[in-house]
C-alpha cells in the first residue's frame, strides 16, 4: 500500500511538472506580436531555399541551419506568431525527459528518484529555457541540442568499451549532436569546445582514452570539415559584427549571468551555490569525477570562454546566448543538493529555488509585448494625412511592423531610411552588424528630406527604434526640428513622432 501510494505521488508530481512547463512555455505564444528579431526568422524562413542560403550568408550573423528548420516546420505550421514560436516550444519541452536522463547518469542523482524530479521541475520553471520557448529564434533548438551532446558525453563516460560497434554509434551520435549545436548558434563553437574539452580530460584522467581516441578523433575531424562553410562565413562577416550594436560592459556581467543561467535575484545565487557544492563533490568523488568534470565545464566554460572574447577580442557576451549551459547547471544544483543530509533543508532550499524560478517565469510569461507593432500601425494610420509619409528607422522595421499588420502597411508604403530593406548597396555605417540595415549620416538627411519636399510631402512620421543607435549624432531630429511626439503612447522602446515639411523648419 505504502509503494503504491508512493508511485501514485510520484506520477503526480512528474504530470504537475509537465503541466507547469506546457503552461509556462506554450500560454504567452500568441498574445505578442513577433519582435524585430523573430521577423527576421520568418522573412528568411519564408524564402525560397536559395534565397534563405544567400541571404543568411549576406545579411545574417547566424548559421542557416534554424531557419532551415523553421522553413519545414511551417510546410505544416501556420504562418501566425504562434505557429512559428510552436517549433521552440516542443524543443524546450523535450529538455524534460533529457534532464531525466541525463542525471541517470549521474551516480550522485542515479539512486534518488526524488533528485531526478527535482531536476526536471528546475528545468519546468527555469527562466532562460521558458523565455527561450516563447520565441520564434534559435535559443530553444541550440539548447536542446546541446543537451542531447550533454547526455551522449554522460553515457560515453560509462560506456562498455569491450563493445566497438556500440561505442562508435555512440560517438556518432555525440557527433551529429555537435553539429548541431554549431550550426545553431555563432557561439556554438564555445559550447562545443567546452564540452568536447571536458570529455578529453574526463576520459583521459579515468585511463580510458586509449579506447576512445580513434572515434573522437573521426568524429571532431569530420565536425570540423562539416563546419568550415559556416565558419569561412563567420570570418567574412566579423568586421560587421565587430562594428555591430553590441557592447560589452563589464558591469553588467553578473545580472547577465544571472539572467542567462538561472533566473533574476536570490534565487541565481541559490543555484550557484548548490551547483558549486554539487560540482565540488562530484570531483572529490571517484564514481562522478568524469560527469562532474562535464557537468562542471559545460555549465561555466561558455561563459567564461565568451567573456575573454568580449574583453580582449570583439563583443560577444549576451546573456540569453547562455541558455544551454542552463541544463548542466540544474544538473550540478541537484548534486548539490544531494549532499544535504537533512531531508528538510535539502526541501527547503528546492522549495525556494523552485518558487523564485517559477514566480520570473509567469512573470516572462504574463508580462505585455516589449515591441507592440500591430498597436502602432493601428494608432499612426488615422493620423496621416494628405501628404504625410511614414518613415521607419532603422529600415529593417518594416518587417514586424508588415508582418503584424500586412495590410495596413500595404496602404501606408512606408520608407524605410536611408533606404529600404535591405539595403546593402547602401553607404555608410552598419551600427546593427548587418549589410541590410545601414545607418544615417548628415548626407543621407540633408537627401531624404530634399526629396520628399520634391515629392510634395507636407510632413513625415517617423517610427523609430531606438533611433540613438542608429542616427548617433540626432542628425534627423537636428534637420527636422522637435516635431511632435506620439500623443504619449506608451510603445517604448518604438518611438512615434510627427513632423512638418511644408512650414518653415526648426532646427539647422
Amino acid at each position: 500500500m505504502l509503494i503504491a501510494k508512493r508511485r501514485l505521488t510520484f506520477a503526480a508530481g512528474l504530470i504537475l511538472i509537465v503541466v507547469a512547463a506546457i503552461a509556462l512555455r506554450a500560454l504567452p505564444i500568441a498574445a505578442w506580436p513577433l519582435w524585430l528579431d523573430e521577423s527576421w526568422s520568418r522573412w528568411l524562413a519564408e524564402m525560397n531555399w536559395q534565397g534563405l542560403r544567400d541571404s543568411t550568408a549576406r545579411y545574417d550573423t547566424h548559421p542557416p541551419f534554424y531557419y532551415s528548420l523553421l522553413k519545414l516546420w511551417l510546410e505544416v505550421a501556420p504562418h501566425t506568431p504562434e505557429g512559428l514560436r510552436l517549433l521552440s516550444v516542443l524543443a524546450g519541452l523535450a529538455m524534460l525527459p533529457l534532464a531525466w536522463v541525463c542525471a541517470a547518469r549521474i551516480e550522485a542523482l542515479r539512486r534518488a528518484p526524488a533528485l531526478r524530479v527535482a531536476s526536471a521541475a528546475l528545468v519546468a520553471v527555469s527562466p532562460p529555457l521558458v523565455v527561450a520557448a516563447h520565441q520564434a529564434r534559435p535559443y530553444a533548438l541550440f539548447a536542446l541540442a546541446f543537451a542531447l551532446a550533454l547526455w551522449t558525453a554522460l553515457r560515453l563516460l560509462t560506456a562498455d568499451e569491450g563493445r566497438a560497434r556500440r561505442l562508435w554509434a555512440l560517438w556518432i551520435g555525440f557527433g551529429f549532436a555537435l553539429e548541431a549545436v554549431l550550426w545553431l548558434h555563432n557561439l556554438g563553437m564555445l559550447f562545443a569546445a567546452a564540452l568536447s574539452g571536458a570529455l578529453f580530460v574526463a576520459l583521459w584522467r579515468e585511463g580510458r582514452l586509449r579506447r576512445h581516441f580513434a572515434p573522437m578523433a573521426c568524429v571532431h575531424l569530420l565536425c570540423g570539415l562539416a563546419f568550415l562553410p559556416h565558419f569561412a562565413a563567420m570570418i567574412e562577416q566579423r568586421r560587421a559584427w565587430q562594428s555591430g550594436w553590441l557592447r560589452f560592459a563589464p558591469g553588467e556581467v553578473p545580472e547577465g549571468l544571472a539572467t542567462g543561467l538561472a533566473m533574476p535575484g536570490v534565487g541565481a545565487l541559490l543555484l550557484f551555490v548548490a551547483a558549486g557544492f554539487g560540482a565540488a563533490a562530484m570531483l572529490r568523488g571517484k564514481g562522478d569525477l568524469g560527469a562532474g568534470l562535464v557537468l562542471a565545464a559545460a555549465a561555466f566554460l561558455p561563459a567564461v570562454l565568451a567573456l575573454a572574447i568580449s574583453t580582449v577580442s570583439s563583443p560577444v557576451f549576451l546573456p540569453r546566448t547562455l541558455v544551454p549551459s542552463a541544463l548542466p547547471l540544474i544538473l550540478l544544483a541537484a548534486a548539490g543538493l544531494a549532499q544535504l543530509r537533512s531531508a528538510a533543508l535539502r526541501g527547503a532550499a528546492l522549495g525556494t529555488m523552485l518558487l523564485l524560478a517559477g514566480i520570473a517565469s509567469a512573470g516572462e510569461a504574463q508580462r505585455p509585448p516589449e515591441e507592440k507593432w500591430d498597436l502602432i500601425a493601428a494608432w499612426v494610420e488615422p493620423r496621416l494625412a494628405p501628404g504625410d509619409e511614414l518613415w521607419l528607422l532603422p529600415n529593417e522595421i518594416v518587417l514586424p511592423l508588415g508582418f503584424a499588420a500586412p495590410e495596413t502597411i500595404s496602404r501606408l508604403k512606408p520608407r524605410g531610411i536611408p533606404a529600404d530593406f535591405p539595403a546593402p548597396q547602401h553607404r555608410g555605417p552598419r551600427y546593427s552588424g548587418t549589410p541590410a540595415v545601414p545607418g544615417l549620416t548628415d548626407a543621407d538627411v540633408r537627401q531624404l528630406i530634399g526629396e520628399a519636399r520634391g515629392r510634395g510631402a507636407r510632413g513625415v512620421w517617423v517610427v523609430s527604434r531606438f533611433p540613438n543607435l542608429f542616427d548617433p549624432g540626432g542628425a534627423l531630429a537636428a534637420s527636422l526640428g522637435t516635431g511632435d511626439a506620439g500623443s504619449g503612447m506608451a510603445f517604448a522602446p518604438i518611438g512615434i513622432r510627427h513632423y512638418r515639411l511644408d512650414g518653415e523648419r526648426t532646427g539647422s
